[in-house]
């Protein structure tokens, strides 16, 4: 990629932040280590963008990480300065020293040459939120093509812009969603084929791990799809869907909708394929969730008329589809289940030899 294509990736970056940061009402503050700068010239290269840009700290050395940002020394030593600790302490630091800034994000890395073995070419991005009573921090380990020090300088750049962009368009999200302006928002690929419903609280390597099988089998994005509105829980706040996916966002499609049950999504978001747990096609089955069993029935039909499937990995649960280690259970899969005969002509089981995590968000919580 020649400089003059560079600059335009940079460009066009940096306008759709300005777009984004005035839709959210937010403004931000950055934290540059190895761009030096770049992120805060591309951003305040657009007109009016002082309403929402705080400002950047270039802390290329560690003692001015550690006396702009105070970042650890203990850390910078143990971690080094390209480390996802360093990363966070960045970003929080840069927000903590910010009032007025409700987004910061971080970047350091080591673009060589001359980079510590296996770290060539690593990056971490740090992103700090300010919620209601607290700061809420992520950070996440990226790796860039072999280049030359100056594109891979303009590369760090475009992540960290893209970082920022994610984390903006997740406050626009929340808004507009939990308000029930627009009953979905989508963040990345905007062509929807496969989705992963959850509550993501927390998310884990299981949900991770999932979402890279199906990519591999379905040959496709897969969107991680948390929905604002529960059929067994209260809705969620807004504070509450940026804690779940702030982290899944920064380099994942995510879908937030107000979509409580299947047929819900399948009517809002078309002809889909929905990664779940068996333990979610036995609830889906049952006829409590449906005014009666005929009800149930004709929910079912009308997600095999509307040409949804679903890709059923095996789960630890017992006869309540409970999942948590806690309850004595056993490793079910599709083929174990009694299912209506219209909802399992809609489903297709992972074998466990393909895959199979045991982890549980209500294990971890």
């Amino acid at each position: 990629m020649s400089d003059h294509d560079y600059l335009q990736k940079l460009t066009e970056a940096g306008a759709s932040i300005r777009q984004w940061a005035e839709q959210a009402a937010c403004r931000f503050v950055l934290a540059e280590s190895c761009t030096s700068g770049l992120c805060a010239a591309t951003i305040g290269s657009q007109p009016g963008i002082s309403e929402f840009f705080c400002g950047s700290h270039v802390t290329y050395r560690n003692d001015s990480k550690r006396r702009w940002l105070d970042v650890q020394a203990d850390d910078l030593q143990k971690h080094g300065p390209v480390s996802e600790s360093v990363a966070t302490q960045m970003a929080e630091g840069a927000l903590l020293a910010t009032p007025e800034a409700q987004i910061s994000v971080s970047i350091t890395g080591h673009l060589g040459p001359q980079s510590p073995d296996g770290m060539d070419g690593v990056i971490f991005i740090g992103v700090a939120v300010r919620q209601s009573d607290e700061l809420l921090t992520v950070a996440a380990r990226f790796e860039l093509p072999e280049a030359i020090r100056s594109e891979r300088q303009q590369l760090a750049a475009m992540k960290a812009l893209s970082c920022l962009g994610r984390v903006l368009q997740l406050q626009i999200a929340v808004q507009q969603v939990c308000q029930s302006t627009r009953p979905y928002y989508v963040i990345g690929n905007p062509q929807i084929l496969a989705l992963l419903p959850g509550s993501f609280n927390p998310v884990h390597q299981g949900h991770q791990q999932m979402v890279r099988f199906g990519r591999e089998h379905l040959s496709g994005e897969v969107h991680y799809e948390l929905s604002v509105e529960n059929v067994d829980k209260p809705d969620l706040t807004q504070d509450d869907c940026i804690s779940r996916l702030l982290s899944i966002c920064l380099d994942g499609s995510i879908v937030l909708s107000r979509a409580p049950t299947f047929l819900s999504k399948a009517r809002l978001l078309g002809k889909v394929c929905f990664l779940v747990g068996a333990d979610t096609i036995g609830r889906i089955a049952e006829t409590r969730y449906y005014a009666d069993e005929n009800g149930r029935d004709k929910a079912l039909q009308e997600l095999q008329e509307l040409e949804v499937c679903f890709l059923v990995f095996g789960r630890t649960m017992d006869d309540s589809f409970l999942t948590s280690s806690c309850n004595q259970g056993s490793f079910t899969e599709l083929a174990d289940l009694p299912l209506p005969a219209t909802l399992a002509a809609i489903c297709q089981g992972v074998d466990s030899e393909e895959f199979r995590e045991d982890v549980s968000s209500r294990d971890l919580r």
